[in-house]
């Protein structure tokens, strides 16, 4: 019996209750009409047993898994310690600029790190409140902690665990906000954070006299910030034939640019998030979340800037960063897949504080390779030597799988 619906080549409705071996065949009767052999959609959707069980386990109607280049940034140096950053991406340029810019400042010194403790904020959001449900929650704080103490008990042994509430009413819906905020180690903390806030729901329905809209943690993560800096001699920037003091004046004309244009600093904030979300892929981390976190930071003070800076200084470029990194390097994805459990033992099986600097300066190096490569020489020399070697891969016979010689 066919495993597709219909003469249209629709999947089943019953598609995700199929084993993964049902839905890879189901896959295939519909690719086989587009010009697919069923090796070629076995090779595409990938071969490993091993990886085909676990993307089961991770996703739902899981048909197998999607390669990407995994590539090393080498020689990044923050706070005295050379790192070899794994990065996953399909952009060919990207693991090219981010050795380029950490080499640029490594030979100066390296970067100076930082980071906030990894606090994550819960919220929950109340409709129907009395008047004085702020300072009825607050009063309240004491019940709240118990409703908590047996979802955060395994945090708190590992060092974390509640730090602090507060709560305010929203002039626009009239809605209650409020915020639970946890010390969740080395976790990015989702999934406990939901639990607490479910957890403290009720307490806070009670005290308030009003209805739980909703509870879930916020990935504004402004209490987890991170960031870089660093200081070199404008005669290291020198470029095309540019003096490395007109480059680094150019570099800081496009840093205000950044902060004066949102058009332009959209561009310049996918510079940093280039090599960020690379290593956030390798390290099995919540791209998604990340980049909604660093965007709504760049447009906190009401409009959208650039999140890396650059200044000219006595004869030094001196660039910093600073942006909301809410990672972790247990749970989730990190925990359980392998190449992000290689990735993390290649940068020496960091804390999330650690990997939270690592990729700021990341970042930062990223960014800094982009703009001094767009204010000198432009950005699409190194784009398109790049480009060129996948051409001659494509001509030389490395043609994508399908028979018919189209392409997933």
């Amino acid at each position: 019996m066919s495993t597709t619906q219909n003469s249209d080549r629709h999947l089943s409705p019953q598609f995700r209750k199929w084993d993964i071996t049902q839905r890879r065949g189901a896959i295939a009767e519909i690719l086989e009409s587009t010009g697919f052999s069923r090796e070629a959609v076995e090779q595409a959707l990938g071969t490993d047993n091993d990886l085909i069980d676990l993307s089961d386990v991770m996703v739902e109607s899981a048909i197998g898994y999607a390669a990407l280049p995994l590539g090393v940034c080498r020689g990044l140096v923050a706070d005295g310690r050379t790192y070899d950053v794994p990065l996953v991406t399909e952009e060919p340029s990207v693991i090219a600029a981010a050795t380029y810019g950490s080499g640029i400042v490594a030979r100066s010194g390296g970067f100076t790190t930082w980071s906030d403790d990894p606090i994550t904020t819960g919220q929950i959001f109340i409709e129907g409140a009395t008047t004085d449900a702020e300072a009825a929650v607050m009063s309240a704080e004491p019940k709240i902690r118990a409703a908590l103490a047996p979802v955060i008990a395994n945090m708190e042994k590992r060092g974390g665990g509640y730090r602090g509430m507060d709560a305010a009413h929203l002039p626009e819906t009239g809605l209650l906000r409020v915020q639970l905020h946890l010390d969740v180690r080395d976790a990015m903390g989702a999934n406990l954070v939901n639990t607490a806030a479910e957890a403290a729901r009720p307490v806070v329905e009670q005290v308030t006299g009003g209805r739980c809209l909703m509870a879930i943690l916020s990935n504004a993560a402004e209490r987890r910030l991170a960031g870089a800096s660093f200081k070199v001699p404008v005669s290291a920037l020198t470029r095309s034939e540019r003096s490395g003091a007109d480059v680094a004046r150019r570099i800081e004309m496009a840093s205000d640019l950044a902060q004066e244009d949102p058009s332009r600093a959209v561009t310049h904030n996918k510079g940093v998030m280039n090599g960020i979300t690379a290593l956030m892929l390798a390290t099995g981390n919540d791209t998604r979340a990340v980049e909604a976190a660093v965007h709504r930071y760049a447009s906190r003070t009401g409009k959208y800037r650039g999140v890396a800076t650059y200044r000219g200084v006595n004869d030094q470029l001196e660039g910093s960063i600073e942006i909301p990194l809410a990672v972790g390097t247990v749970g989730g994805a990190a925990g359980i897949h392998p190449t992000s459990r290689l990735a993390l033992a290649l940068l020496g099986n960091p804390s999330s504080s650690e990997l939270a600097r690592v990729a700021a300066a990341l970042g930062l190096a990223q960014n800094l390779a982009a703009v001094s490569a767009l204010v000198t020489e432009g950005i699409q020399r190194g784009h398109m030597a790049h480009h060129a070697r996948r051409l001659a891969w494509r001509v030389g016979g490395g043609a994508e799988p399908g028979a018919s010689g189209q392409s997933l």
